[in-house]
């Protein structure tokens, strides 16, 4: 629908100015002087120039066509893990069927759940898009070593892919990007285009048990160039990576899958050390970004990042906000879920800066909930297309959303 628009109204406009402007230039008199030996006393007048027809932006011709509850489905990635009864989902059901066509969503995660062999996901992937006018992201948490959803499954994979922490150990960039791309290739085939990897936090608390070996290293020398080498690794494969998690997990004692963890770093240690990484691959190109539930009170006592104002603020100092696309960490997570409603969340994460809300616990009350602040003049159009901006670019940018 969208292709057709665009080129239809481009001909019609060029028809417009260059078709439909035909008419008679009468002669002038001439000044005395200037009449030919013939007598002949027509002159010739120029023409005058054209006014250049501006080109059209595709994406913002999309925009233009899209109705505000369509406009609202893409800020929202799904997982659509379980059937009502319980059951793992490994093609279109009804509930998938809804999550698409009814909200409209701008991508769909998967686990290991609705993972069986590769013909099963080609063709639950080739399903999924076909329900969408708009191409969805097909995302997957696939980081290697403990957290991995395709690498173990010997259906798919025969050698798993390595943990982040054993490519870090080799020193050898090459080898990251050799395992990424390695990675890349088979995430293609199947059929995904968003990769929640590689992680960029770094693992400078003996403490921590959640990012562990899922890190490149211990310290920013180690971790930086390994995070930027996976990532072109992904991007050569036409796998869109995804960094993790901002501002950095890696020195938290607590698992934000349980409930808020916190970073008792000043902004100024953070910058010399936990922010690199992140910083440094985005100014790479690396311009997709995960926010995580992490507090940190020297920035800002009551949110975390995921929901504060006060770090997105922070980050326009530091980054061309405008060309990257920030997503939430899932807010079913307890971090979120214990402390906040759906509607909160959901609201407080999009008026933070994030242009992708991922796995609310509810779809529907999240939905009402954007819609209503948008309606309120809470969310304002400008503000929601924004982030609609930025969610079609990135999918022309990585050529899911094609237009001829």
């Amino acid at each position: 629908m969208y292709k057709k628009v665009y080129i239809l109204l481009t001909v019609s406009v060029l028809f417009f100015v260059t078709g439909c402007t035909s008419f008679e230039i009468l002669p002038e008199k001439p000044q005395k002087g200037q009449e030919n030996i013939k007598g002949d006393t027509q002159t010739t007048v120029p023409e005058e120039p054209q006014m250049p027809v501006e080109p059209i932006d595709p994406v913002e011709e999309i925009i233009s066509h899209m109705g505000t509850q369509e406009k609202i489905g893409q800020l929202f990635m799904m997982d659509v893990r379980n059937d009502a009864d319980g059951q793992p989902i490994l093609g279109v059901n009804q509930q998938v069927d809804q999550v698409i066509t009814t909200y409209k969503v701008g991508g769909i995660i998967l686990f290991k759940e609705n993972i069986k062999d590769k013909e099963q996901v080609k063709t639950f992937i080739k399903d999924m898009q076909a329900l969408s006018e708009i191409p969805l992201f097909i995302g997957v948490d696939e980081e290697g070593g403990i957290v991995s959803r395709i690498g173990i499954n010997k259906e798919i994979v025969e050698v798993p892919f390595k943990s982040a922490f054993d490519i870090g150990k080799t020193g050898d960039t090459d080898i990251a990007y050799y395992e990424a791309e390695r990675m890349g290739k088979v995430l293609k085939e199947l059929g995904f285009n968003m990769d929640f990897a590689p992680v960029a936090d770094i693992y400078n608390n003996p403490e921590n048990t959640v990012i562990g070996t899922r890190s490149f290293g211990k310290t920013k020398e180690q971790v930086t160039p390994m995070v930027i080498r996976y990532a072109q690794g992904l991007l050569d494969q036409e796998v869109q990576p995804v960094i993790k998690h901002f501002p950095g997990h890696g020195n938290t004692k607590e698992d934000s899958h349980n409930g808020i963890a916190y970073v008792n770093k000043t902004k100024e240690e953070l910058e010399k050390e936990e922010l690199v990484p992140f910083i440094e691959a985005v100014n790479s190109g690396i311009d997709v970004m995960m926010r995580g539930h992490l507090l940190v009170k020297d920035v800002d006592e009551e949110y975390p990042a995921t929901l504060s104002k006060k770090w997105f603020d922070y980050m326009k100092t530091v980054l061309n906000t405008q060309k990257v696309l920030f997503i939430t960490d899932a807010m079913n997570m307890g971090a979120v879920s214990e402390n906040y409603t759906v509607e909160d969340a959901v609201v407080k994460g999009f008026l933070a800066g994030n242009d992708i809300i991922l796995m609310p616990k509810d779809l529907k009350l999240a939905a009402e909930a954007i819609n209503k602040a948008y309606e309120e003049g809470v969310i304002t159009e400008e503000r929601l297309n924004e982030s609609i901006r930025k969610n079609l670019s990135k999918k022309v940018e990585r050529n899911i959303l094609v237009i001829e």
